[in-house]
């Protein structure tokens, strides 16, 4: 059995970004206090839950992916989609059960993303914005749970700030890959935001958004993260004000979402380091 075809399906490096994400809350709302077993479990808990929702959604996409791409495991034959979906299953499974180790609440908000990721792929990504709000909501809810592992003194208050602002990063990474995706998204009736207002104004929105997530990245320094922090976002906010200056049209959409994912991966990392209990 070939190996490749399914690091592709589950996307291996988006599930490792969300483990990480994971990592990243729980460092954060602990000012490093770290308990191994618990950052072990919640990583775990993340990245089988993600695997899951990657999986279904492959699954509920076939179609679309045979036009927008066609290289993707399912449709091009090298993984059947029963044996996807299967895989789907159990992998939310495992999830949901090594999510008891840690607690009801944490139990309940893995059970939570799991039927939502399952609602979303089977019908709700096609009502457009609604579906952008719930992987938004879900990615942010990664580092979120990192936080709720930890679960102890002001964990809430550290951890809601990169949750918050993974929240507003994604639902317009997810605007972009609407446009990204316009004319298989247009072709399936699938009712993107791009698909209901057109490429420029999405183009627009998700550029005000990306604009007041730059005037707003040095906030957290303000709210107590350290000045390692400070230097990194000023630093990858270079990257959100070249997206701001691309042109508004499909092909740009894919060069801004590489972007963004460099992007995030160190915005992760500027969280991690400007959680640390250093006085600068």
């Amino acid at each position: 059995m070939a190996v490749k075809p399914y690091l592709q399906l589950v996307r291996i490096h988006n599930v490792i970004g969300s483990a990480i994400s994971a990592l990243m809350g729980y460092l954060v709302s602990s000012h490093w206090h770290i308990i191994p077993l618990k950052v072990i479990i919640a990583m775990l808990v993340v990245a089988f839950v993600a695997t899951g929702g990657y999986v279904i959604n492959d699954v509920y996409d076939v179609e679309i992916d045979r036009i927008n791409k066609p290289y993707r495991p399912i449709p091009s034959g090298a993984i059947s989609l029963n044996r996807a979906r299967n895989l789907s299953y159990i992998t939310s499974l495992v999830g949901i059960a090594l999510s008891a180790l840690l607690g009801l609440a944490q139990f309940l908000v893995a059970l939570v993303t799991v039927i939502l990721l399952f609602l979303y792929a089977s019908s709700l990504k096609r009502s457009g914005l609604v579906g952008n709000l719930i992987v938004a909501l879900t990615s942010a809810l990664s580092a979120f749970y990192g936080g709720l592992a930890y679960f102890s003194g002001d964990w809430l208050y550290w951890v809601s700030i990169p949750t918050l602002y993974i929240f507003f990063f994604t639902l317009v990474r997810e605007f972009i890959k609407g446009i990204e995706d316009y004319e298989g998204d247009k072709e399936n009736y699938v009712k993107t935001l791009a698909v209901r207002i057109g490429i420029s104004k999405t183009w627009k929105i998700s550029k005000t958004i990306l604009l007041i997530l730059v005037i707003t990245s040095p906030l957290p320094y303000l709210l107590g993260f350290n000045i390692l922090y400070l230097i990194s976002i000023l630093l990858l906010d270079i990257l959100l004000v070249y997206i701001l200056l691309l042109k508004e049209d499909i092909q740009s959409s894919a060069k801004a979402r590489s972007l963004m994912k460099v992007y995030a991966i160190g915005t992760m990392l500027a969280f991690i380091i400007g959680s640390f209990s250093l006085i600068l």
